[in-house]
C-alpha cells in the first residue's frame, strides 16, 4: 500500500482503525448537535481519493453507533476504503466537549496485520514491535471563524518501532523506526466550497505534519529519511471532512494528492 494510502488512512477522514468490530447500535442514534463536525446518523459518505491526478480509491463512512460515557455522547464511525489491491473497514470515535470536536486517531489494524506475517515468516525473529503515540486525537474549535485552533492531544511523538534480526545472521539486529510530528494551526479562512456532493460552508485550516525514519544496524544509525506533508482540510458542520489536499515531500519525492466528498446519501 502507497505512503499516501498510509496518511489517508492517519489522517485525511482522521479515521483509526479499532482492534475488533465494534456492534451496532439495536436502538435508534441520536443525532450530534448541529454545531460540530461530527457527520448525521442515518447517513452514508461517499468519497474519491485521488493522487497525481488519477482516481485511486473510494471511501463510504457513517456513523453505526453511539455510547454514553461520564455525560458525554461518543459516535462510532464507520469507513470502508476500497483501492485496487482490496479494501479495508476501519472504526473510530469522535465526540463533542467544551466547544471542540474530538476526533481519535489509531494505528491502522494492517500495520499489526504486516507485524503478524512477518513473525510467520521462518527467517526472521522480530524481537520488538511496537507503536507510541497511539491513540491520539485531532481536536477543532467547533466555531466557524477565521483563527479557531485546530490542535493535537498526543501522549507522545507518535510512530512505530520493529526491531528484528535474520536466522541465518542473528548477531545482526535490525531496528527500522518512525515518527510523526503534528504542528497546530488556526483556520485560514471560512469559505463556501463547492465539490460534487454540492456546495458547503467549510473552516478551512492548514496543518503540517513532519516524520523521518531511521534504520539503526545494532544500535548505530545507518540511514535516515526525513519528510514533510502539508494538509489542507476544508471541514463543514454535520458532515466532518468536505475536501482534503496533501503535498508530501518524502526523500525528495513530491506527491499530490485530495480527497473529495463525491455524494451524501441516507442509509438504507
Amino acid at each position: 500500500m502507497k505512503a499516501l494510502r498510509w496518511k489517508f488512512i492517519i489522517v485525511a477522514l482522521s479515521i483509526g482503525a479499532a482492534a475488533c468490530d465494534p456492534e451496532s447500535n439495536s436502538e435508534p442514534i441520536p443525532d450530534a448537535e448541529k454545531d460540530n463536525y461530527i457527520p448525521r446518523v442515518n447517513t452514508k459518505y461517499h468519497y474519491s481519493v485521488i493522487e497525481d491526478g488519477v482516481n485511486i480509491g473510494t471511501a463510504e463512512k457513517r456513523v453505526i453507533s453511539s455510547r454514553d460515557s461520564s455525560g458525554i455522547k461518543l459516535y462510532n464511525l464507520r469507513t470502508d476504503l476500497q483501492f485496487a489491491e482490496g479494501g479495508m473497514t476501519l472504526y473510530n470515535e469522535i465526540y463533542d466537549a467544551n466547544a471542540r470536536t474530538y476526533t481519535q486517531v489509531n494505528m491502522p489494524d494492517a500495520w499489526y496485520l504486516i507485524i503478524e506475517e512477518l513473525r510467520k515468516n521462518p527467517d526472521i525473529i522480530i524481537d520488538e514491535a511496537r507503536v507510541t503515540g497511539f491513540p491520539y486525537f485531532m481536536v477543532m474549535d467547533n466555531a466557524l471563524v477565521e483563527g479557531s485552533n485546530l490542535t493535537w492531544e498526543i501522549p507522545e511523538d507518535p510512530g512505530q518501532i520493529i526491531k528484528y534480526r535474520r536466522k541465518d545472521a542473528e548477531h545482526l539486529v535490525f531496528q527500522m523506526k518512525q515518527t510523526l510530528l503534528h504542528q497546530p494551526t488556526k483556520a485560514a479562512a471560512v469559505e463556501s466550497v463547492t465539490v460534487p456532493a454540492g456546495t458547503f460552508v467549510c473552516t478551512k485550516y492548514i496543518y503540517e505534519i513532519a516524520q523521518d525514519q531511521t534504520l539503526s544496524l545494532n544500535g548505530e544509525p545507518v540511514v535516515t529519511i526525513t519528510g514533510t506533508e502539508t494538509v489542507t482540510i476544508w471541514m463543514a458542520h454535520g458532515i466532518g471532512l468536505v475536501k482534503q489536499e496533501n503535498t508530501t515531500i518524502f526523500n525528495q519525492k513530491i506527491t499530490r494528492s485530495s480527497i473529495i466528498l463525491n455524494k451524501i446519501a441516507p442509509t438504507s
